[in-house]
C-alpha cells in the first residue's frame, strides 16, 4: 500500500468520536482502574493518544510531506 495522507486523514479524523462512543457513559470505576502499577487505564490511554496525535503523528506527517 501507498501512504496517501488524505487517505491517512480520513481514519485519523473518525479517531476521537471513536473513542468517544466506545468510553461515553461508563462509570469511573471503569475509566479508571489498572490491573496493577504497570498498566494504564482508559483515561490514561486516551490521553496519551490524544498527546501523541497531537505532538508526534501530526508533525511527523507534515515532516514527510
Amino acid at each position: 500500500m501507498i501512504f496517501m495522507l488524505e487517505e491517512a486523514i480520513e481514519i485519523l479524523e473518525r479517531t476521537p468520536q471513536i473513542q468517544g462512543h466506545l468510553l461515553s457513559g461508563l462509570s469511573d470505576g471503569w475509566l479508571q482502574c489498572n490491573e496493577c502499577e504497570e498498566t494504564w487505564n482508559a483515561f490514561e490511554v486516551v490521553n496519551h493518544l490524544s498527546e501523541c496525535e497531537k505532538n508526534n503523528r501530526i508533525p511527523r506527517l507534515e515532516r514527510m510531506v
